[in-house]
């Protein structure tokens, strides 16, 4: 079950029309509190200002031109002129103006191009305070610079504000939107990969079963990506109990907080991570017998997924009742049928890994030979390689297999236990110090 496939990097982008006035209007307005002559002169300045914004937009200095330079990777002209044109904005029309947004966000653009991530906060953060003035501290307009705050912040390693942007962003949605309108789902699955990339497993699960609940209101019964939308869940469900093998040198401490969560009343368990993905599994199942029922191979390959949630969470009892109606189905597919069952099939180890760099040169390898029962449990580990010579590695990988799950072997319809099954542990060598 594969989860990346839905999980969007970033949401639709949210832009408005930016609120301009005619300096030539202006100038206009006050020609009768001035003399003749120098309300002549202003009118003039006025015609040439214009005109040389125009010059300058034929010669490429447009906003659209700009970003289209952002994206050739010419950041210090961009840089350098947006700044000119802050600055011209700002003498004209105050530190406020709210055409003032977007030529912060452009800088901020080609700061973090150039490698200036603070100062790209910062104009970031300006961007953010000019739409809140403009347009109300409630304003989807702001989402365009939070979320760039956001991945600033995490470039710079601010994890706690860096959350705490992603969080506001979606809270503004929600609030805009309503918790129970299906246009908030691109924001909810943007904070759901956001949880998920910093192993926030427990906080994805809350917005997860609201997705879910969303989508199932916006997506036919009879849509195939009710089909995909139900795996993403199920992986999600299984993140929670099973986190991803490797990752944990990437945990970062920051506190979250969900927005919207409301925790469960005293006495009141959440819902079961094994109930609800098994719930999604069996809605896959359904979906697939309904409308492929001649699919053999799709609708055997649905039941072995739900087949590997009972094993992988300790229900074995059904795991094998499903794996051995699934080697029977199978029988006209003898080759998807040994790839299946002709050999035990991890489902999930949680390997060890070094808490400290790696210069990702140097490596290490532990291999282990296994007997993997009938049942998927590993009864026996015998160590063939270790090398570099390291006891505190080898125990470690010694343990982490001793409680790995396994989908085991099948012969003749029957699950059997599999002796000397070779597991391989290469593993990053620490970086050596000077």
């Amino acid at each position: 079950m594969v989860v990346a496939n839905l999980m969007p990097t970033s949401v639709s982008a949210l832009t408005s029309g930016v609120k301009t006035q005619s300096n030539l209007f202006v100038v206009f307005s006050q020609i009768c509190s001035f003399s003749r002559p120098i309300a002549i002169s202003l009118v003039l300045f006025a015609n040439l200002a214009s005109a040389t914004d125009q010059s300058r937009q034929d010669q490429g200095y447009s906003l659209d031109v700009l970003r289209e330079r952002v994206e050739l990777g010419e950041y210090q002209i961009v840089a350098d002129e947006v700044s000119n044109q802050i600055n011209e904005i700002r003498e004209v029309n105050g530190n406020f103006a709210a055409r003032l947004a977007d030529p912060y966000i452009l800088l901020g653009d080609a700061q973090v191009g150039l490698g200036d991530v603070e100062d790209a906060v910062e104009s970031f953060t300006a961007a953010l305070n000019v739409t809140r003035m403009n347009e109300g501290l409630h304003s989807t307009d702001q989402l365009k610079s939070l979320y760039r705050i956001a991945g600033a912040l995490t470039a710079l390693g601010d994890f706690q504000n860096a959350n705490d942007a992603q969080e506001r962003a979606y809270a503004i949605m929600r609030n805009q939107l309503g918790a129970r309108n299906p246009q908030l789902l691109p924001s909810m699955l943007k904070l759901i990969d956001w949880y998920e990339s910093n192993r926030r497993f427990s906080a994805a699960k809350i917005l997860y079963i609201e997705a879910i609940q969303l989508a199932n209101r916006a997506i036919p019964l009879d849509d195939v990506r009710q089909v995909e939308l139900a795996r993403a869940f199920a992986a999600g469900m299984r993140n929670t109990v099973f986190p991803p093998m490797d990752g944990e040198t990437r945990f970062r401490a920051f506190e979250v907080e969900v927005p919207g969560y409301e925790p469960p009343p005293p006495g009141k368990s959440p819902p079961s991570s094994y109930a609800l993905g098994q719930r999604a599994l069996v809605d896959v199942v359904h979906f697939v017998e309904t409308h492929a029922p001649s699919d053999r191979e799709t609708i055997s390959i649905a039941k072995l997924n739900l087949a590997d949630w009972h094993q992988l969470f300790g229900r074995e009892s059904k795991a094998t009742r499903m794996y051995r109606e699934i080697w029977e189905e199978l029988d006209s597919l003898p080759a998807l049928r040994e790839s299946i069952f002709g050999d035990p099939q991890l489902l999930y180890i949680r390997l060890p890994e070094f808490k400290d760099s790696t210069d990702g040169t140097q490596f290490g390898l532990v291999e282990l030979l296994l007997t993997v029962s009938y049942r998927g449990a590993v009864t026996g580990r015998i160590s063939q390689v270790v090398d570099p010579p390291n006891a505190d590695i080898e125990f470690r990988t010694r343990v982490a297999a001793r409680e790995a799950r396994f989908r085991p072997a099948i012969e003749n319809g029957k699950p059997i236990t599999t002796r000397d099954f070779l597991l391989t542990h290469r593993y990053p060598l620490p970086s050596r110090r000077p």
